[in-house]
C-alpha cells in the first residue's frame, strides 16, 4: 500500500529563489504606477498572473526534473518450505501425515492474520511424501530466487534433515531466518536396507556380468538374511547371508543371454521387527547388446581432445577404440570401422583407406580449408586472411537429431572458449546445425558443430580444437562432466548408427527414462525417394512386463510426428508401431527403460543437528515436531517488519504540456483584463 508521496525538483532551491526573484521584480516594475484605470486589488491580481507566468517561463528554461516519490510498504511474508520426500513416510516411527498435514493448515491459518503466508513444496494444500530425491539446499535457494523481491520475514523449513542431493544447507548463507520443524526420527532405526548396488549399464551377449549388492543392518546380527535377484518375477539366483556385522558385500555374477533392455530386481528377506521393508528392494537395468562399436581416432600428433573424447567413449563400455598416429602406432590392419573420428582434420596427411558408417571431422591448426571443401562439399568458410575468433558454443534449441538434457545445457556458457576460423560460413545440402559460434555474448549463425545427413552418408563438422577445455572446466565447476559426456556419446552414437534406408522409423527419444519423465517416441515416414512424408496414421502399442497393452495413434505433420506418453510406472517396455505408405505397411519395434530412483529408503535416521546448525547460523530457531504449535507462537511475537521502498518516476518539466498551457492561460488571462479594463 502507498504510505506517503511527494513531488521533488532536482535543481537547487538557489535558482528557484532567484528565478521567483526576477519574476517578482519584473512584475513589481510593471504594476508598481500609480496611475491605473483600475482598482488596487485588481491591480494586485494582474501583478500576480504577471508573477505565475514569468516564473513557469524562468523553470521552463532552467528545465528541472519534477520527481514523484512514493513509497510503498512490502508487508513480511512467511514461506512455509515442507519436505514432501518419501522418507517422511517409509518410517512406522515416523512423523504421522496426517498430523503433519493438520499442523500446516493450522500453521497458515494462523499467522496469516499477520503476514502473507505462502506455502512451497507441497503438493496442493498438503503432502504426500512422494518425492523421490532431497535436495534442500536447491529448495531453500529457488525460494530466494522466487521472492527475491519479496520481504520474507522467515522461512519454516519443515523436515526430516535427510538429504541425498546437492550440499548441506547449513554450509551456506541467508539473508532472513529459517525456523526448522524437525520431522522424522533421529533414532538409527533396526532395519536393513540394500545401500548401495553396483553393476555394468552394458553388457555383451554371451558373457558374465557382475552384481555387486552392499547390505546395511542394524539390530539383527547373527540372524540369516536371504538375497535373490529376479527377473520378471522369476528367481535368477539368490544367497543366503548371515548376519555378523553392519554392512555385508554379496557379489553375483550373471549370464547375459537373451540381447535387449533387462530388468533386475535385488530383494532382501524381511526380517521380523524392521522398521521399513519399502528399502528392501531396489531395481537395477542393464542393456545386453551383440557387440562394442568400433570407434577410430585419426590424428597427425597427440593432443589432449583425444584423451577427452576416448575416455568418454570408452567409459560407456559401447564403444572399442583405436588410435592411429602415423610414426607413433601402426596403421590398423582392420579397414572397416562403425566410426571414424579425424582430429586436425585435412590437414593433408594421408592415412590410408578406412571405412564407416559415419565421420567426425575436428578442424585446428593444421587444417587445410581447400582440402575440407573437397572433402565435406556441403561446407565452405571463405575466410578473412588466417584471422581467428574465439568463441563458445550456442545451443540450436531446434535442432533434431537428438537431444541433450534441458537442465546442463546452460553449462555451454561457462564452457572456455575454443580458436575457430574468422569468415563467412555457407552450408548447403541436408545440413543441421547443433551448437552456433557465440563470440562474447553474441550469438552468430556461423555454425561451430553441423551434422550431414543425405540418407546413404553421416558427418559432423566441429570447427575447432580445444574441447578438452570443456570436460575440464565443466568437472571443475560441478564435479562432473555430464553435458560433454553426453555431447561426445550421443554425437559418436549418431555418427555410428548405420544408416537407415527404412522408410519408417520410430525410435524412443531416450533408451532410459526416469519416474516421472514424459516417455516421447519419435517416428518418420518417408516416400519412394525417401522424401519425409506426413499426414499418415500412425499406430502404436507398448507393452509392459505383465503383458498389458495399450494404443496410441498419431497423424503426422511437420508441426508433430512424436507420441508424447506422459508418465509411466518402473520398467522396461517394448513398443511396436506401424503405419501405411503406397499400399505398403512398415513396422518399426523396440524398447525403453523406466527406471524409478530408489534413494529415500537407504537412510531413515533423521538428522536434526543439522536443522539445529542451519538455524542458529541464520537466526532461526529449531524445533521438534512435538513443539509444533510453539513454533506457531514463536512466529506470531516476532512482529517482523515490514519494508518501505520509495520508487521515483521523473518528469522532464520542459515536456509538460500542462506548464505550456497554464503559461498561456495565465497570460491570456491578463491580457484579457488589460483589454477590458482599459489598458493596451
Amino acid at each position: 500500500m502507498d504510505n506517503n508521496s511527494w513531488y521533488s525538483f532536482d535543481v537547487s532551491p538557489v535558482w528557484v529563489l532567484m528565478a521567483l526573484a526576477v519574476a517578482f521584480g519584473l512584475s513589481v516594475l510593471l504594476y508598481s504606477k500609480k496611475k491605473m484605470p483600475w482598482s488596487q486589488s485588481v491591480n494586485v491580481l494582474l501583478g500576480f498572473l504577471r508573477l505565475a507566468a514569468i516564473f513557469l517561463i524562468l523553470l521552463l528554461l532552467i528545465n528541472p526534473l519534477l520527481e514523484l516519490n512514493v513509497n510503498n510498504a512490502q508487508e513480511p511474508i512467511i514461506v512455509l518450505a515442507v519436505d514432501n520426500s518419501e522418507s517422511i513416510a517409509l518410517r512406522e516411527s515416523g512423523t504421522d501425515l496426517k498430523s503433519y498435514n493438520e499442523w500446516l493448515s493450522k500453521a497458515s491459518n494462523s499467522l496469516n492474520d499477520d503476514y502473507e503466508v505462502v506455502l512451497e513444496g507441497a503438493t496442493g494444500d498438503s503432502i504426500d511424501a512422494t518425492d523421490k530425491t532431497t535436495n534442500l539446499s536447491q529448495f531453500i535457494k529457488e525460494i530466494e530466487t522466487k521472492y527475491e523481491d519479496s520481504n520474507i520475514g522467515a522461512i519454516v523449513l519443515a523436515t526430516d534433515g535427510i538429504i541425498n542431493k546437492g550440499q548441506s544447507p547449513d554450509y551456506l548463507n541467508y539473508r532472513f531466518p529459517i525456523y526448522t520443524l524437525g520431522l522424522g526420527d533421529t533414532i538409527p532405526p533396526k532395519d536393513v536396507v540394500i545401500q548401495n548396488v553396483r553393476n555394468n549399464k552394458v553388457a555383451y551377449q554371451g558373457n558374465k556380468f557382475p552384481i555387486a549388492v552392499k547390505v546395511y543392518q542394524k539390530g539383527f546380527e547373527n540372524q540369516e538374511l536371504q538375497v535373490s535377484i529376479n527377473e520378471n518375477g522369476r528367481r535368477v539366483t539368490n544367497k543366503v547371508l548371515k548376519l555378523t556385522k553392519s554392512t555385508h558385500d554379496v557379489n553375483f555374477l550373471i549370464d547375459a543371454e537373451n540381447a535387449g533392455l533387462r530388468r533386475f530386481t535385488i530383494a532382501l528377506s524381511s526380517l521380523e521387527g524392521e522398521s521399513s521393508i519399502e528399502n528392501n528392494r531396489t531395481d537395477i537395468y542393464v542393456d545386453v547388446i551383440e557387440g562394442k562399436d568400433k570407434v577410430l581416432i585419426l590424428a597427425p600428433a597427440p593432443h589432449p581432445d583425444i584423451r577427452a573424447i576416448r575416455n568418454v567413449l570408452e567409459e560407456t563400455e559401447n564403444y572399442e577404440t583405436v588410435l592411429y598416429i602415423p610414426g607413433i602406432q601402426d596403421a590398423p590392419k582392420e579397414k572397416q570401422f562403425d566410426l571414424i573420428i579425424e582430429h586436425q582434420a585435412f590437414s593433408g596427411r594421408n592415412f590410408g583407406e578406412f571405412e564407416s558408417s559415419g565421420r567426425w571431422y575436428i578442424m585446428g591448426n593444421r587444417t587445410q580449408l581447400m582440402q575440407m571443401s573437397e572433402t565435406v562439399p556441403y561446407l565452405s568458410i571463405d575466410v578473412k586472411g588466417n584471422q581467428k575468433d574465439q568463441v563458445r558454443g550456442s545451443y540450436n534449441k531446434s535442432f533434431t537429431k537428438f537431444k541433450l538434457q534441458q537442465d546442463l545445457i546452460d553449462r555451454l556458457s561457462n564452457y572456455p572458449p575454443i580458436s575457430a576460423p574468422f569468415g563467412e560460413y555457407t552450408l548447403k545440402g541436408p545440413t543441421e546445425t547443433m551448437l552456433f559460434q557465440q563470440v562474447g555474448s553474441i550469438a552468430t549463425s556461423r555454425p561451430l558443430l553441423v551434422f550431414y545427413d543425405d540418407g546413404s552418408t553421416k558427418s559432423a563438422v566441429l570447427m575447432g580444437e580445444g574441447i578438452w577445455q570443456w570436460k575440464l572446466q565443466e568437472a571443475g565447476q560441478n564435479d562432473e562432466s555430464k553435458l560433454f559426456d553426453e555431447l561426445i556419446q550421443k554425437t559418436a552414437q549418431y555418427l555410428s548408427l548405420k544408416v537407415n534406408k527404412d522408410r519408417f522409423v520410430a525410435n524412443p527419444r531416450e533408451t532410459n527414462y526416469q519416474v516421472g519423465d514424459r516417455v516421447m517416441i519419435d517416428t518418420e515416414v518417408y516416400n519412394e525417394i525417401f522424401e519425409r512424408a506426413y499426414g499418415n496414421t500412425i499406430n502404436l502399442t507398448i507393452t509392459n512386463q505383465q503383458g498389458d497393452i495399450n494404443t496410441y495413434q498419431l497423424v503426422d505433420n511437420p508441426a508433430n510426428s512424436t507420441f508424447t506418453i506422459g508418465t509411466m510406472q518402473p520398467g522396461v517396455y517394448t513398443f511396436r508401431a506401424t503405419t501405411s505408405l503406397g499400399g505398403k505397411t512398415f513396422t518399426e519395434q523396440g524398447s525403453f527403460a523406466v527406471r524409478d530412483i530408489q534413494l529415500e529408503g537407504i537412510n531413515l535416521t533423521a538428522d536434526h543437528n543439522m536443522l539445529r546448525r542451519l538455524s542458529d547460523k541464520s537466526q532461526g530457531v529449531f524445533y521438534h515436531f512435538s513443539q509444533r504449535d510453539e513454533l506457531i507462537n514463536t512466529l506470531s511475537e516476532q512482529a517482523f517488519s515490514a519494508v518501505i521502498q520509495t520508487e521515483r518516476e521523473e518528469f522532464p518539466l520542459v515536456q509538460s504540456i500542462w506548464i505550456i498551457l497554464l503559461i498561456v492561460a495565465l497570460l491570456g488571462t491578463e491580457w484579457f483584463l488589460r483589454k477590458y479594463l482599459g489598458a493596451y
